[in-house]
Formats: C-alpha cells, structure tokens, sequence
C-alpha cells in the first residue's frame, strides 16, 4: 500500500473541499504527538514542529498526496516515526459517518485487509505506523499486515534480567517496544481533575484560604507552584506508563493495579496519620512512597520503568481513583 493511496481515500471523508497539500498537513498533525517542551512548543508555534510543514512547499505536499512520483522523504518519514501517536487521528476515523466507514472498509478489503467497523480507527492508527516506518527505509510501497489481532504478550513471562526501559522504549532481549502513551503537562486533562482538586484543597488549607483553583496556582507562594507542576509531572509520568502498559501487555492493567495496591498498603498508615494540614500530609505521604518496598507486580522487574517521580505520580492515580479521598479529610467526615 502507497501512502497516498489511503491518505486520498481518508480525504474524500475527511476534508473533501480542502487543498491536497494542506490535507498531508492536517493527516500529519493529527498522528503526531502534542509538543511535550518548550523547544516543541516554539516550534509548533513556528510551523516548524510538523515535518511536513518546514521547509516543503504545498505544489510537492500537492505531488505527494496525488502520487506523482512524490514521496515522504527518508529523513521526514523518520521524524514522523519519532513523534508517532496516531491516537487522535483514530478517534477521528472511528467518527466517521457510517457511510464513510462501509466505504473505508471496502477500500481496505481491496488491498486485503478484513477490519471490522469498531476497529477501523485502530487499523488505520496501525497502519499509517507501517507506512511511515516504511517510508523511514524508502520503502513506498508498504506490504501491511494488521497487528491490531495479535494476541497482546505477557508480562509474567518476562525474564528481569532481560528487560530493560529507557527514553520511553523497552528493550527485550533485542526488540524494542516504544510505550504508546505520553502525555504531555502542555495542557490539563479532564481526567487530571480528581487529584488536581485534592492538591488545591491542601494548599487552601495551609494558606488558610477558603479555596485555591488551578487559575490562582500561577499567584499562590513559589513553594506551593513547584509542588503544583512536580506533583503534574509525576502523575503524567506515572499515568502514561499505567495507559501504555495496558495497552502493550495482556496482563498490563492487572500488574499496574497490583503495584498502586502494594504502594498504598505501604503508605495508609501515613497517610490516615494526623497532621495540622492536608499539605503536611501530602508531604509526609510522598516522603514515605518513596522509601516503600515495592515487590508484588511484575512491572518492578523491569528496570528503569518505575522510579522515584513515578512513585510519586502513583499516589496521584491513588487519589484520581479514589482509593484516597482526600488530603485535607481522609476520612471524608
């Protein structure tokens, strides 16, 4: 499959009216991940972050889109792989008309792919990832084969001394997996709200106030902002690696729900202990996370996948799933 066969096939859904080259533009975007720093940042702001927006006029984007023997170069196809998330662009798919969807269906069984209509997001997620890969290699006619069937791998059977993580990728015994989710502290998320409230309550508590918001954390002492964006950078980092190894593993969700288990069986004695405020307690609680001995879930025999800012975060998912109600009142009286 050529990438300007499925990307023309998406547009006539997608963005019918727009201008082919603006549609390799938007395709792009959309599979990539949100900038996750400051330098990501300026250069998105720019136009810069998006490899096929630097330096690339819209007559080749045009050429490319319509398959005139135009490719995604080797060194922009690299780029795309190093920044592929795909996510957004699935949830999009998986929006599409009903209509459109029967057609994308048929399109994909032409070129010999079964996909059912509740996986077409995921499928096509998977296969812009061949593409590109593929494209990386100069390879522009990509033989895809589905990996959305393939039975999902077992963390029980993964022998410690030959796994390791690092950058975001786990290394196995020569394989590399790249964990799918990272989330990135450029924006707030919905579901960052649970353990986001209980921080705010803390710091009202401490400054005697009647309540703090995430729009006065910018104003509140500097101390109370450095534990605000340290304690976000936790929970992301934790959270990204909980999404991720759910998705990679079949056992995935079940060894991380067994690890925040072992973590606040370790912590709830300090945590229900008493203290002058809930900021204190906050404090005292990810002091003692990081000394707690965590031995139950398989995910602590892989090295460098859980450290200290990612014990730090799992007493935030313990927060957002309500195992602990509340830093000013955990018993919620």
């Amino acid at each position: 499959m050529y990438f300007h066969e499925i990307a023309s096939e998406l547009k006539t859904y997608m963005a019918p009216k727009s201008r082919d080259g603006e549609f390799v533009i938007s395709l792009v975007r959309l599979s990539i991940r949100p900038p996750m720093n400051d330098e990501e940042q300026e250069a998105d702001y720019l136009h810069e972050y998006n490899p096929m927006q630097k330096n690339i006029s819209l007559n080749m984007l045009d050429q490319i889109l319509e398959g005139r023997d135009k490719y995604i170069s080797k060194a922009r196809a690299g780029m795309i792989c190093s920044l592929y998330d795909g996510s957004e662009f699935a949830e999009q798919v998986d929006e599409l008309y009903d209509g459109d969807k029967e057609h994308l269906q048929k399109f994909l069984y032409k070129h010999g792919l079964v996909v059912k209509t509740d996986e077409l997001g995921s499928a096509v997620q998977d296969i812009f990832d061949q593409l590109y890969h593929g494209l990386k290699k100069g390879i522009h006619d990509v033989e895809i084969k589905l990996t959305i069937h393939d039975p999902k791998p077992s963390i029980k059977n993964l022998a410690g001394d030959r796994i390791y993580c690092e950058n975001g990728k786990l290394y196995i015994d020569g394989d590399v997996i790249e964990l799918p989710i990272k989330l990135s502290d450029a924006q707030i998320y919905d579901f960052e709200a649970g353990y986001i409230s209980a921080l705010c309550d803390a710091y009202a508590e401490a400054l005697s106030r009647d309540s703090v918001s995430v729009d006065d954390i910018q104003n509140l002492p500097k101390k109370y902002q450095l534990n605000f964006y340290e304690q976000r950078k936790a929970y992301l980092s934790a959270e990204s690696i909980q999404r991720s190894i759910s998705e990679v593993y079949e056992d995935g969700e079940n060894q991380f729900d067994i690890l925040k288990e072992d973590a606040f069986h370790g912590i709830k004695t300090t945590y229900y202990d008493d203290y002058d405020n809930g900021y204190r307690r906050l404090l005292e609680v990810l002091k003692k996370i990081s000394d707690v001995q965590l031995t139950k879930s398989k995910l602590m025999l892989i090295k460098n996948l859980i450290g200290n800012l990612e014990r730090l975060g799992i007493v935030h998912i313990l927060v957002n799933d309500k195992t602990m109600t509340s830093w000013v009142d955990p018993y919620g009286e």
